[in-house]
């Protein structure tokens, strides 16, 4: 009978003075990593107070300081391994389970021993490192209450690393094996949903996922995985935004897997200790668990570093990886090298599985690259062809980027984008690819139905129906606000304005407020009654650029000789003006290049040779192939530099009679609304006496 007179307090106290040098260390580790490193920072911090909101509350939690939140997760583990290390061995398994005292009392004391080791420790440096922002003056209300809520998202994220890993010492029966469970009970259910997601991206010709995280199996594994939890909940604490579905999903995920650690407490054998697992009955199934995921997971991993677009190399690396896996898990089970392929048929069911799951992507089973919705739950259809990323430039923000994954057409549109979607669909069947055929152009298709889900799909378009479709589209005014960049800014927001023609260098132009909005008014009244035939077959003959205020320093005061900082299409948050470019000028803007002309600014049609100190072309295989510049060649004078490497040329000159006659043959291109790019592989390179630069594709 178990004797009532031994009390938590005291079990709880001998653990923790048994393990006094695991109390030392954490306490070292986390004083250097929090109030230490805080002081240091703070004595050169020099940037705007304001500024630490963002920064600051990383510093409790490690969302500042990665490598921080590396030794949370390895403190978390240590702490499992340390506390029940006792069960690896046999001779003190005998010992403590022979006292008249519950397993489930040793099993509490222990754990909760665990978690006082860390977060006395913890805490206690919190406070340190509140009081370090104190005296440093930056502490204020609002930081102090992020700061307590990254604390919060710390403990959480410790506490469930250290509840997988008790978890997986409880399945072993050796502390290496149990460090080996811990870290394969962290990422199993992360590695699982990464694999669905990348066997649909090597599988499935329509898939397509701008933002991964918003895939139902990411989203899944957001929730679901310790190792994706703890990061949400380190970044998103530390973020201030850390949302009860989250901290939710921690806690019951936590409890789960201490639940179900006590239940195996209770019934480990004594003859575990000391053997790989802990229950030989399960063996064969882990095995089988643990071999599928993971060499499907490996070798998806290896053909995407080797550069193999051949599915077929999956099959080959996955049968290899599955082999070598269930070999290597025996031989962990075993400690013999004798006894690798001894439980067979374990790893022939590990095997086939592999080979099933790949066969049910390969084969497309569930008719992923046919699926159309019914049109009938259709309420909107979204059709972006890859050109739009060429051809348009937006000022957003927020990731991911609404820009990216396009706007949805008029109502009205809704059937003949249907159609054009079955058309896609029959193209894939046919074995088309929108990459590599020419007269076909990938698009990306979301389809919003009725109950507010959206699905996304990609199919080769042929160009022709390509056309049709973007003509009737584009005749709707309000699609077009929604589609090109400059209907997302605001006109009286515009700090400044640069015009670029020919010679392909931005000049900010002289103009007072009232000037910017009168040729901004001038610009959208073109660009609202432009023929679509304009948009995708003529070639702009200068283009502007736009610099406004990064619109999320509200209440700050743009300088706008602050160069902006932008991501190539679409911009993020940098305290500085956001450039806005790429808005083309055609001949047809009649009311914009009047303007232009009434201020000043005319377009020049060609590259005048006396401008340019230099220039060198780069000729690409087919363009080489073809002959059409060899009669060019022929008339350039000794000075010029030829290089020719395989099939390519480099032509470099300098003299201005060389540079004339390459300026005459050879224009720079901009490609239309539904270029996409695939011919855009010659180059050409301009330097101007006055210094400037200028490069650019050309035809």
């Amino acid at each position: 009978m178990t004797s009532k007179t031994i009390s938590y307090i005291k079990l709880i106290r001998a653990d923790i003075r048994h393990r006094g040098w695991l109390l030392a260390l954490t306490g070292i580790v986390l004083f250097l990593s929090m109030p230490v490193y805080t002081m240091l920072f703070l004595s050169t911090y020099t940037e705007p107070v304001s500024d630490l909101i963002s920064y600051f509350p990383g510093l409790l939690n490690g969302n500042s300081l990665r490598s921080f939140s590396a030794v949370i997760a390895v403190l978390a583990i240590l702490t499992a391994l340390t506390g029940f290390s006792y069960i690896h061995s046999r001779e003190r398994l005998d010992f403590f389970h022979s006292l008249p005292v519950k397993r489930t009392t040793w099993f509490t004391t222990t754990y909760l021993s665990g978690l006082i080791i860390f977060l006395v420790p913890y805490m206690i440096c919190c406070i340190l490192t509140l009081i370090a922002g104190a005296v440093n003056k930056v502490m204020t209300a609002q930081l102090a209450q992020y700061s307590a809520v990254a604390a919060f998202g710390g403990i959480l994220a410790f506490f469930i690393i250290y509840n997988a890993a008790v978890f997986a010492v409880m399945l072993t029966g050796r502390t290496v094996t149990g460090l080996l469970a811990s870290l394969a009970v962290i990422v199993y259910p992360s590695m699982i949903f990464a694999m669905i997601s990348s066997l649909e991206l090597a599988f499935f010709k329509s898939y397509y996922s701008y933002d991964l995280n918003s895939t139902l199996p990411q989203k899944l594994a957001n929730y679901l995985s310790p190792y994706e939890l703890f990061n949400s909940l380190i970044s998103e604490s530390a973020a201030g935004s850390l949302h009860i579905g989250l901290a939710a999903a921690a806690i019951l995920i936590s409890a789960l897997l201490i639940v179900c650690a006590a239940l195996l407490y209770r019934i480990y054998p004594s003859e575990a200790a000391g053997n790989s697992i802990a229950f030989p009955a399960v063996a064969p199934v882990l095995k089988i668990l643990i071999c599928i995921p993971t060499s499907l997971f490996v070798s998806l991993a290896v053909q995407e570093m080797m550069l193999l677009n051949d599915t077929g190399w999956i099959f080959l690396l996955s049968l290899l990886a599955s082999v070598i896996l269930c070999a290597v898990i025996e031989f962990i089970y075993t400690l013999d090298l004798r006894r690798l392929f001894k439980n067979w048929r374990s790893s022939l069911i590990a095997i086939a599985g592999v080979m099933m799951i790949l066969c049910f992507f390969r084969f497309d089973l569930l008719g992923y690259d046919t699926y159309l919705p019914d049109e009938n739950k259709v309420t909107a259809i979204c059709f972006r062809p890859d050109s739009f990323s060429y051809y348009f430039s937006y000022p957003d923000l927020e990731y991911p980027f609404e820009s990216e994954l396009g706007y949805f057409a008029p109502e009205e549109e809704t059937d003949a984008l249907y159609t054009l979607a079955r058309s896609g669909i029959e193209n894939l069947e046919n074995g088309i690819d929108g990459q590599n055929d020419s007269g076909y152009i990938e698009t990306l298709f979301r389809y919003k139905l009725s109950n507010g889900r959206i699905v996304s799909r990609q199919y080769p378009i042929k160009y022709e129906n390509a056309v049709t479709t973007l003509e009737k589209v584009l005749d709707n005014k309000e699609y077009r606000k929604e589609l090109f960049p400059y209907f997302h800014l605001d006109a009286n927001s515009v700090i400044s304005i640069a015009l670029s023609d020919i010679y392909g260098i931005p000049d900010e132009m002289k103009l007072d407020k009232e000037q910017r909005l009168a040729l901004l008014e001038a610009y959208e009244k073109d660009l609202l009654n432009v023929s679509t035939d304009t948009l995708i077959n003529s070639i702009p003959v200068g283009e502007l650029t736009l610099q406004i205020p990064d619109p999320q320093q509200t209440g700050q005061t743009a300088d706008a000789t602050v160069p902006s900082y932008n991501t190539g299409h679409s911009y993020i948050s940098s305290g500085f003006p956001v450039s806005v470019p790429q808005l083309y000028l055609y001949p047809e803007y009649t009311n914009t290049l009047a303007l232009l002309e009434d201020y000043g600014y005319s377009l020049r049609s060609h590259i005048d040779p006396e401008d340019v100190s230099g220039i060198t072309v780069y000729l690409y295989n087919d363009t080489v192939e073809s002959g059409r510049f060899s009669d060019l060649v022929s008339q350039l004078s000794d000075t010029a530099d030829l290089l020719f490497y395989d099939s390519e040329m480099t032509i470099s000159a300098t003299a201005q009679e060389d540079i004339a006659l390459l300026l005459e043959h050879i224009r720079p291109y901009s490609g239309g609304i539904l270029d996409d790019g695939k011919n855009r592989e010659d180059y050409i390179e301009v330097q101007y006496k006055n210094g400037e630069f200028y490069g650019n594709v050309f035809k």
